[in-house]
């Protein structure tokens, strides 16, 4: 990055712990921004997956709620019937039972199953969300990188830009250059600095999305520089490790709770037994006395079967299931166009380099020499220029579309380049 640049953001190159005052620990630590730091630093102040974790402490907390069998029932009763037996008047507690349900169906057992298989949901959910957290990291980096290297080029045309200019007013006043070549430099200066304008723009944007992504007081000292093509994992490897794809693991389980909750539709066909106990205090034999009665109650599933709830359960099981199979589909589709398109690129990028930038950069160094001697016209000049530039930041865009596309294949995959060992700026 050159001293410009680093006025222009108001940093210097120092250790970000210097900078990162008020900041999360993971930024403190980092003198130079890697795509490993910053995701996890978005992964240490992401709202998302906060939110995520305290889904996973919901679902946690409704398994041991549904083992608890339901709570007892007590009544209580007074009249004043014993009041006017006896003749002594008034009112009197007279009546005291207590009921409680029996959960003999199996109806417990398959709530607890059901409320496991929704905590595995959850924890597959918040590992997804990591997943795609690490994705739009992954974004808004390579979008910085991608910005930085584009001002940094627009910049190295605006000074050489500077030079031709100079060397042109030296020649002019030595009769060795025309008024209108002279002006033709004047362009290429003007184009230059609307290019390092435009450039200073777009950086802007992405330092921006990049700070307020990452929670950073900051601008990011130091930066790893976009250099270099990603390695392409073999298609093979990526599809045998798929089947742990959180989304995919979220899927099962969702599939595991619908098929509890049929086993728990069929369990709720009979409701539970109730036993209960109840004390009566009567005037009998001309005298107060106390009664004890106990018994059971069963409802008897007449009329009301529970069939509708259990065919309602077995289709949500289905649809569960289908919806596995198609977002299996969807990723081993998406994992092969991502590998397929990410070996495209590399094998681009590779030509790109040295057939057009490498012999663009040859040719520019050659005419930059050449006007300098005088021994080259400004229209050769220009168009070397052109080429060169243009092919650089082509170049800069093929790396960064490299470096999307290896994201994307991660996401498809559905590994993390913090749990996995990769290739990583």
């Amino acid at each position: 990055m050159s001293k410009r640049l680093f006025e222009r953001v108001g940093v210097l190159a120092c250790v970000s712990a210097a900078l990162m005052v008020g900041s999360h620990p993971v930024a403190a630590e980092v003198s130079v921004w890697t795509l490993k730091s910053t995701i996890q630093q978005v992964l240490e102040v992401a709202p998302e997956k906060k939110a995520a974790e305290a889904e996973v402490k919901v679902r946690r907390a409704g398994v041991a709620q549904a083992g608890l069998w339901e709570n007892p029932t007590i009544e209580l009763g007074a009249s004043n019937s014993m009041g006017k037996d006896d003749g002594a008047g008034g009112t009197d507690l007279n009546q005291f039972s207590i009921s409680q349900p029996l959960p003999l169906s199996g109806r417990l057992g398959q709530q607890r199953k059901q409320a496991h298989a929704s905590v595995k949901q959850a924890e597959a959910d918040a590992s997804l969300q990591s997943l795609l957290l690490e994705h739009e990291a992954a974004r808004v980096f390579h979008r910085l990188q991608l910005s930085r290297a584009q001002l940094s080029a627009m910049e190295e045309r605006l000074q050489s830009a500077d030079e031709f200019q100079r060397i042109g007013q030296r020649r002019e006043q030595a009769g060795d250059l025309s008024r209108l070549e002279r002006l033709r430099l004047d362009l290429v200066r003007e184009s230059a600095r609307q290019g390092v304008a435009s450039a200073e723009g777009k950086f802007s944007e992405a330092l921006s999305d990049f700070q307020v992504l990452l929670g950073l007081a900051e601008a990011p000292s130091q930066l790893a520089l976009l250099a270099g093509f990603p390695s392409l994992p073999p298609l093979a490897h990526l599809a045998s490790q798929q089947h742990v794809h959180p989304a995919l693991v979220a899927a099962r389980q969702g599939v595991e709770a619908a098929r509890h909750t049929v086993a728990l539709a069929r369990a709720n066909r009979f409701s539970d037994p109730e036993i209960w106990l109840a004390r009566e205090r009567d005037v009998l034999g001309d005298r107060r006395q106390n009664v004890t009665a106990f018994g059971v109650s069963v409802t008897v599933p007449l009329w009301n079967r529970g069939k509708g709830g259990i065919d309602a359960a077995q289709a949500n099981r289905q649809k569960a299931q289908l919806e596995v199979d198609a977002l299996q589909r969807r990723l081993d589709n998406r994992l092969k166009l991502n590998h397929l398109h990410l070996a495209h690129l590399i094998k681009q990028g590779e030509q790109y380099r040295a057939h057009i930038l490498l012999p663009a950069e040859e040719v520019f160094q050659l005419s930059r020499k050449g006007f300098a001697a005088g021994q080259v016209e400004i229209l050769n000049l220009v168009d070397a220029v052109n080429t060169y530039f243009d092919a650089r930041v082509q170049y800069l865009e093929l790396l960064q579309e490299a470096w999307l596309e290896a994201a994307a294949l991660r996401r498809a995959a559905g590994y993390s380049l913090l749990t996995h060992k990769g290739t990583a700026q």
